[in-house]
């Protein structure tokens, strides 16, 4: 899906360039760099709903950042208040 994304995203600009190089079409290719953003933003979401390993790293980074915010609630709720 990573390589399907990629062709997708990319090969509409690489097209469009290699045409303006050869000299075959003079045109401004810059509308297909919407295209190449969209690359960097799909691979998240496809790491998230294919790759096991990448989901059960966001699970216990989750895990993490949750416990740490627990002991700072604790440790805050202990300290006595000042008068």
């Amino acid at each position: 899906m990573i390589c399907c994304g990629y062709v997708v995203c990319w090969s509409f600009s690489e097209i469009a360039f290699f045409l303006n190089l050869s000299g075959a079409v003079n045109e401004n290719f810059s509308e297909f760099w919407l295209l190449v953003q969209l690359n960097s933003c799909i691979n998240p979401f496809i790491y998230a709903a294919k790759y096991r390993d990448f989901q059960a790293g966001v699970r216990k980074m989750l895990r993490k950042k949750k416990n740490a915010v627990n002991v700072v609630n604790v440790q805050a709720s202990s300290v006595p208040a000042a008068n």
